[in-house]
């Protein structure tokens, strides 16, 4: 049983090591492409074993924080830790919770109209102009295979346009989970025409900054989303998340 004890310490370790080197990336004021310690340095550093030092690598590369570049001169690189590593962490908890899309389409339907509430209160002149050019790319496509991909980002947009990254984290990653989902459904030609027609709705409260008016229209639009999705598919909307489809 003893190496049962000493595997658990071990990882536990490197945890711990993998923390104190973010708080240094941190108190270093490192941004992406900079170039950390070499091996040897940080093993004097951080006084460990040299499996621990390289256990924590491997957890802070998965987690998105660093890239590792191999041969000579290479090592640990800073990155930046992209959406689709919070979306492909998140999907691993949500496929052994056996979340379904269903549960990701209530928790969207929860949020999305605050969110939009947000924009219209916040949303830059930048934000304002990105979300006019792809609403009229989504026009121009209504028929197209492109639409269901422009709506999304669409909506992400709207996330971020709300002043609250934590909103367009989640909003992105939302739509990364059930990408797979809604591509081998799609929207019929009506669907599209009301989502357009409640996408303009939002986007001119926005303009107007009436929250009040943006929250109405995102709220009737997920929610007829959400129910169009159900009637045309039960057996989708009851399919599980499943770790790897992002």
């Amino acid at each position: 049983m003893q190496p049962k004890v000493d595997d658990s310490r071990k990882a536990k370790r490197a945890l711990t090591l993998a923390q104190d080197i973010v708080r240094d990336i941190e108190a270093g004021a490192h941004v992406a492409g900079d170039r950390l310690a070499r091996e040897d340095e940080m093993l004097a550093r951080y006084d460990v074993a040299r499996a621990t030092l390289r256990e924590a690598l491997r957890f802070l590369e998965l987690q998105g924080v660093i890239h590792l570049q191999l041969g000579r001169g290479g090592g640990p690189v800073v990155a930046r830790p992209q959406t689709g590593d919070f979306a492909n962490s998140l999907s691993l908890i949500l496929h052994f919770m056996e979340a379904d899309l269903r549960g990701l389409l209530e928790l969207r339907e929860a949020i999305a109209a605050d969110v939009a509430a947000y924009a219209a209160q916040r949303a830059t002149t930048g934000d304002l102009s990105a979300l006019a050019d792809c609403l009229k790319e989504l026009e121009r496509n209504e028929a197209s295979s492109q639409f269901e991909e422009l709506n999304r980002r669409f909506h992400d947009m709207l996330g971020w346009a709300s002043g609250n990254p934590l909103f367009g984290l989640l909003t992105s990653a939302l739509h990364m989970l059930t990408r797979e989902f809604s591509l081998s459904l799609g929207y019929s030609a009506q669907e599209r025409a009301v989502q357009l027609r409640f996408l303009r709705r939002v986007l001119e409260a926005v303009r107007k900054g009436d929250a009040e008016g943006a929250r109405q229209a995102m709220a009737r639009l997920v929610a007829g989303s959400a129910s169009y999705l159900a009637q045309r598919s039960p057996e989708l909307v009851s399919q599980k998340v499943r770790w790897g489809q992002t």
